[in-house]
């Protein structure tokens, strides 16, 4: 995070990103698979109920 913080300092949208909830997200590595494929599963989810709808 050092790093990436380091870095982010010449880029400002970078650097507003650093600062919100989302930057924590690497500080749990354990959960990170988790979530991305609840992410995944979410999206696909979603999909699927769209083509339902239609």
């Amino acid at each position: 995070m050092a790093k990436a913080s380091e870095v982010a300092m010449e880029f400002p949208r970078l650097r507003s990103r650093l600062e919100t909830p989302a930057a924590d997200f690497a500080a749990a590595p354990e959960r990170t698979f988790e979530c991305g494929l609840q992410a995944l599963l979410n999206g696909l989810e979603e999909q699927q109920a769209s083509r339902n709808r239609i």
